[in-house]
């Protein structure tokens, strides 16, 4: 039996350049029934000591390393990596750290008056824990123009599409590899508070985005209630790739799965089967959709339903999408096959 948590990680407070205190951005996480988050304030670990349960959400601290570009998400460290060090040598010392590491927004490419790209700059790096696949604020700040700002603002849902076809091509060539990168999503979100017409209007609020993309963890036991290990819980999780991720805007994903299946060993997102006899592969999501079974990175199997089926021989490294009005609504993580 298997446990899902959905959760949200890529969250500032005013302890770097967002508004809501760790106490209100755990409130507005329950009432967007959220299990977990981790804030990641930019170069600083000040949230640490607001680390623990709140009302039912486990909040965990990380930072994001947030030179001028090449920023670096990082978990369960205990200390702040200089933002001064290179690229690849951020990497290595969240390694000797113990922490996890995830590649921020690595595909922001749009350069205008508006905005400029925080793109990671070098792809051919290795050693990094994962990447953050989907960027809320980023693909939302990617399609920004003086002409539809105020139409991405009051209908955001028409700028979040799904994560670059290069992006994905990119985590898939890793695996590939051999690699066991984990692919995550991440909301971006600061909730900045403006002053307009006489009022405060809050831009892009926790609850908000936090409807959005999410993070399904996958445990095979309860979250446990002791604060310390429940962390533990959800580090692992993370590093090992237990994760389904989904846009809750386009229909919740709850009871999502991924699950290979070989004789009486059944395995899911994360992990490894040996390979040599055929196996099932089977995808159930909550809703009907335009589902896909991708093998290194190239559809195998499609349908649209509510469970895709496919019963193979063949190894390689397997992952699952399904999609909704044409746009993408849930991700898995991967299943190796030997």
């Amino acid at each position: 039996m298997v446990y899902s948590y959905p959760g949200a990680l890529h969250i500032h407070t005013p302890y770097s350049d967002g508004s809501g205190t760790v106490p209100e951005i755990a409130e507005a996480a329950r009432a967007a029934g959220l299990r977990w988050i981790i804030i990641t304030d930019h170069d600083t670990l000040q949230a640490l000591p607001e680390e623990g349960w709140y009302d039912g959400v486990a909040v965990l601290v990380g930072y994001e390393v947030t030179p001028d570009k090449n920023h670096l998400l990082v978990f369960g460290a205990s200390e702040v990596i200089s933002r001064d060090l290179s690229p690849a040598e951020c990497i290595v010392r969240a390694r000797e750290l113990n922490a996890l590491s995830f590649i921020a927004h690595p595909d922001e490419r749009t350069n205008n008056a508006m905005k400029r790209p925080y793109e990671w700059e070098d792809w051919s790096i290795r050693g990094f824990t994962g990447i953050e696949l989907w960027n809320y604020m980023s693909e939302w700040m990617e399609a920004i123009a003086p002409w539809r700002k105020y139409l991405n603002f009051f209908f955001p849902a028409t700028a979040i599409k799904s994560p670059t076809r290069r992006v994905l091509s990119w985590w898939d060539r890793l695996h590939r590899e051999g690699g066991h990168t984990v692919g995550v999503v991440g909301g971006d979100v600061h909730q900045a508070r403006v002053r307009s017409l006489g009022r405060i209007w809050e831009v892009f609020p926790y609850e908000q985005v936090f409807r959005t993309l999410t993070n399904y963890l996958v445990l095979d036991r309860p979250l446990s209630e002791d604060f310390s290990l429940a962390k533990a819980q959800i580090l692992k999780a993370l590093g090992r790739g237990r994760v389904i991720m989904a846009n809750r805007t386009y229909g919740q994903a709850d009871g999502a799965s991924f699950v290979a299946r070989s004789g009486d060993k059944t395995v899911t997102v994360g992990d490894t089967l040996a390979g040599g006899e055929q196996f099932l592969l089977s995808v159930h999501v909550p809703h009907r959709s335009d589902i896909r079974i991708l093998r290194d990175g190239e559809v195998v199997c499609r349908r649209n339903d509510t469970n895709l089926l496919l019963t193979t021989h063949k190894s390689g490294v397997y992952r699952a999408e399904a999609w909704r009005w044409g746009r993408a609504w849930i991700l898995t993580n991967h299943i190796h096959v030997e």
